[in-house]
């Protein structure tokens, strides 16, 4: 073992049997491996970080001297003098580097530094024959990974280029051949610099399948037009992000590569105006590209994906269309899709609407601004299971009846979020009604006045409904929100599977769900921060939560009590058979769980949570038992826990109230004292 310190260097001569060298704070002005006292023959592992050094190897060092040759991890962090991580000539040397990581390197220009190669050298492949990993992030001056050569990464499966804002081009190519000087300014230089994509055909990536490209502020192209044959076909994950001045993502001729394609996430691109750059196409022309199959018929060509599973689309202010020419695009394996501030375009449009409007409207196949994002028909997506709008997307051609959630039939989960502006006031019944495996709803920021509607419908529709299969509906920020449904309807079996029900920030909101209603199978109920509940639900609709295992109340104004029976018969006790956690918190006018004189049993309680609750005087009137529960938890910090035990719940709060009071007494008079004048 080989370390370092502040104020020297410390090697190990001799056995050789050294595996890794350590890190941290050494402070080198000229080049690290260059005395002859450091010697690692069977080094595997490198880790520098905050070293102020110039070069790690020297150029001038014998190859044997270098110790290179069993390197499988290099990481470089913090190492703000080095302008480059190794000359090339050492490239064929790292025959067992697995992963290289560089980060926050202040002034690095480029990985490899091209010095000392032959003209026959320049022009051959360079290869990392076992590199599998390839990290860099936050380098703010990095321009290249390096100049000219053909490189080859035969198994390199991941690589991730993020906070790399000067980056445009990976392998930066010349036009007169010039090798650059690594303190040489490219602006002026016969260098092939404009226009230049971040991946061109001297880089060889045939084994790639996770590729991450962040932070890119200078890239305007990801992919070059005439990519290497062996390069990109195995990609499974793409996610491209904070690229502001990207327009488009992947060329036409890129399409063939994406077979293997499971996940593509494309997020916060400013300027990005296409997902595919659009190639000049003729009437007829046929052209046929399995990944996305493009069959070209009336100037209509058809994309299909046939592995992706989730499509991320997300902060893309400027996206116009995802080819913007006549097209089609089919998802055979999607399962989640999530589309999130595409402001510039609408989302969906019926297939069987759209192409005979725009086939008209261009002759040369360029597409109106009436383009949706997606043309949709029974086979577009066929197997979706998740589906998430937010912010403000256009919803027109669904909510208005255009497009039939037929299309969606697998549907399970459907997320809304942020459309304040839209004028329906509820979910209407006929865009539920073709979803006959719907189990999720999450609404967030409407401006929806109840959530189902249920005018000119049936009772036998209602039972028979997709409604009847929703097992988790979730409410947040609805300051429109009055009620979930108007209460002359009746849906006794519409949420009859419910399992967990959550309620938050819906301001207006004075009663969860009628009397009538059961929850039979709710196991999770929450509500927080809605200030218009007196009570939250009624008697007969508390003995039906027989298997409910989680309740939580918190930061409700003028919530007075959980369960109210006025009005009421109710025969027998309540019994909450599997409730076995309950937390009320912040509830400033509390007074009970229940001001009804009833038996209420818990058999299964184990932990309550009683929390700025000062007027709650009794948790119930009537007879109370819970034979597992031995304490009551006063505070939420999981690291300091308060808690407090009288023998039983009943006593413990009737103490908790008392002792609130002396204690509010003891302050007023504290505070009356000091009123007095002299």
């Amino acid at each position: 073992m080989t370390t370092f310190s502040r104020d020297k260097q410390e090697g190990t001569t001799g056995d050789g049997n050294e595996k890794r060298l350590g890190q941290g704070d050494v402070y080198i002005t000229a080049t690290f491996f260059s005395h002859k006292q450091i010697v690692s023959p069977k080094l595997e592992r490198l880790d520098l970080s905050s070293i102020n050094i110039q070069r790690i190897w020297h150029e001038h060092q014998l190859p044997s001297l270098l110790y290179i040759e069993k390197l499988e991890f290099l990481s470089v962090k913090s190492c703000h003098n080095l302008k480059y991580l190794f000359p090339s000539f050492m490239a064929k040397d790292f025959v067992q580097l697995k992963s290289l990581y560089i980060s926050d390197c202040k002034i690095m220009e480029e990985v490899i530094f091209i010095e000392g190669l032959t003209e026959e050298e320049r022009m051959s492949q360079m290869l990392f024959p076992k590199l599998d990993f390839l990290w860099l992030k936050d380098l703010p001056e990095l321009t290249r990974f390096c100049f000219e050569p053909y490189f080859k990464f035969p198994c390199l499966r991941i690589l991730s280029l993020t906070n790399c804002p000067l980056l445009k081009t990976f392998i930066l190519k010349s036009v007169t051949g010039d090798e650059p000087q690594i303190h040489q300014n490219t602006e002026g230089s016969n260098l092939e610099v404009d226009n230049s994509a971040l991946f061109n055909e001297k880089v060889v990536f045939p084994c790639l399948e996770g590729l991450t490209v962040t932070g890119m502020r200078d890239c305007r192209k990801i992919w070059q037009d005439q990519l290497n044959m062996d390069s990109f076909s195995k990609l499974k994950n793409i996610l491209v992000k904070d690229c502001e001045t990207l327009l488009n993502i992947f060329p036409f001729s890129m399409m063939e590569k994406l077979e293997e394609l499971d996940m593509l996430e494309i997020v916060n691109c400013n300027s990005l105006e296409e997902i595919i750059e659009p190639r000049g196409l003729i009437a007829n022309e046929s052209n046929a590209v399995t990944a996305t199959e493009s069959i070209v018929v009336e100037a209509v060509t058809k994309f299909v994906f046939p592995r992706v599973t989730y499509l991320r689309l997300d902060e893309l202010p400027k996206l116009k269309s995802f080819y913007s020419r006549m097209h089609a695009t089919e998802w055979p394996s999607l399962k989640r899709m999530k589309l999130v501030s595409c402001h510039k375009v609408e989302l969906f449009a019926s297939e069987c609407l759209g192409f005979g409007e725009t086939q008209a409207e261009s002759q040369l196949g360029e597409i109106s601004n009436k383009q949706p994002l997606f043309w949709v028909n029974e086979d577009t997506f066929p197997v979706l299971e998740e589906l998430t709008w937010k912010r403000k997307d256009k919803m027109k051609g669904i909510w208005h009846g255009q497009l039939s959630l037929q299309c969606f039939r697998k549907l399970k989960v459907l997320n809304l979020e942020c459309f304040p502006d839209t004028s329906a006031t509820a979910l209407p019944y006929w865009f539920l009604r073709p979803l006959p495996y719907l189990e999720k709803i999450v609404i967030n920021e409407a401006s929806f006045c109840q959530i189902f509607q249920f005018e000119g419908i049936s009772d036998e529709e209602r039972h028979t409904s997709a409604l009847t299969q929703i097992k988790e509906l979730r409410l947040s920020k609805l300051p429109e929100l009055t009620h979930l449904w108007k209460e002359e309807f009746n849906p006794r079996a519409t949420l009859c599977k419910i399992r967990i029900l959550e309620v938050l920030e819906c301001g207006q909101l004075k009663t969860l769900v009628p009397s009538s209603v059961s929850f039979e199978n709710l196991t999770t109920l929450e509500v927080s921060r809605c200030h218009g509940f007196i009570n939250l639900i009624a008697c007969s609709t508390a003995k039906s939560l027989m298997l409910l295992e989680r309740m939580s109340i918190t930061d409700c104004k003028m919530i007075e009590e959980i369960i109210a029976c006025e009005g009421e018969e109710i025969k027998g006790g309540i019994m909450f058979t599997k409730l076995k956690y309950l937390r009320l918190s912040c509830l400033p006018s509390l007074a009970s769980f229940c001001l009804g004189d009833h038996i209420f049993e818990f058999p299964a309680l184990r932990r309550v949570i009683l929390r700025e609750c000062p007027k709650m005087k009794n948790f119930c009137e009537g007879v109370l038992s819970t034979p597992k529960l031995q304490q009551v938890q006063l505070t939420e910090d999981e690291v300091e826990v308060r808690v407090r035990w009288e023998g039983d719940l009943k006593t413990t709060v009737k103490e908790l109230f008392k002792e609130m009071n002396v204690q509010n007494s003891e302050v007023t008079e504290v505070t009356l004292q000091l009123d007095k004048p002299e």
